[in-house]
């Protein structure tokens, strides 16, 4: 075998080998971009889900933050408080309530930022969590408008109010979620709404 044989012979064995390996990195990368992923999904659904987020949200849900703001005390608190300003005599609703926007707030944010920059998939965190955003978003947004404006912060809240964009996008271009081509299954309601007595009580 002469000398050229060989070296062609091993600088094809080298080039099998580099991309054998190149092929192995991307499979890995993928492999590991997926657990990421995962991770990442399971992680915001764990902090969404916690005793603070679920005390924040049964106060938002329940409209209680909607109605303290109407109240000019609850927004002298919010103003005081944001120009670390003494207070007294402070009701515990008020700083629950505080408390509750600004851990959902904080949330979303934080989120919000991870979409942005690729972090995670926006489709992935999308497809599962858009009405969450988007629905948290309607009922702070008052509070978050407000609070700019006390705190002279335009952007409190911007990665929050991205995520809510888009959201609010991503619902308009997916109006229904089930997967394309599908078969469903038939459903019956055994229990018709129109047949309840209790659907015209006032």
């Amino acid at each position: 075998m002469s000398p050229e044989l060989v070296t062609a012979i091993s600088s094809l064995v080298t080039a099998v080998v580099i991309a054998a390996t190149a092929v192995a990195a991307v499979i890995q990368l993928r492999h590991m971009r997926s657990g990421n992923l995962i991770e990442a999904i399971l992680s915001f659904r764990s902090m969404l889900e916690d005793d603070e987020h679920r005390k924040a949200n049964r106060l938002l849900r329940g409209g209680d933050l909607a109605r303290e703001l109407e109240d000019p005390q609850f927004r002298r608190f919010l103003y005081r408080i944001s120009k670390k300003l003494p207070m007294d005599d402070v009701p515990q609703r008020y700083v629950d309530l505080m408390e509750a926007a600004v851990a959902l707030g904080n949330s979303f944010e934080l989120i919000g930022g991870m979409v942005r920059n690729r972090v995670v998939a926006p489709d992935v965190f999308l497809a599962n969590y858009w009405w969450v955003v988007t629905n948290t978003w309607e009922r702070m947004k008052n509070y978050i408008a407000m609070m700019r404006q006390y705190t002279g912060a335009e952007s409190l809240f911007e990665d929050f109010e991205y995520l809510t964009v888009v959201s609010a996008e991503w619902a308009k271009r997916h109006p229904d979620s089930y997967a394309r081509g599908v078969a469903r299954m038939p459903l019956t309601n055994p229990y018709p709404l129109e047949r309840q007595t209790w659907l015209n009580e006032p």
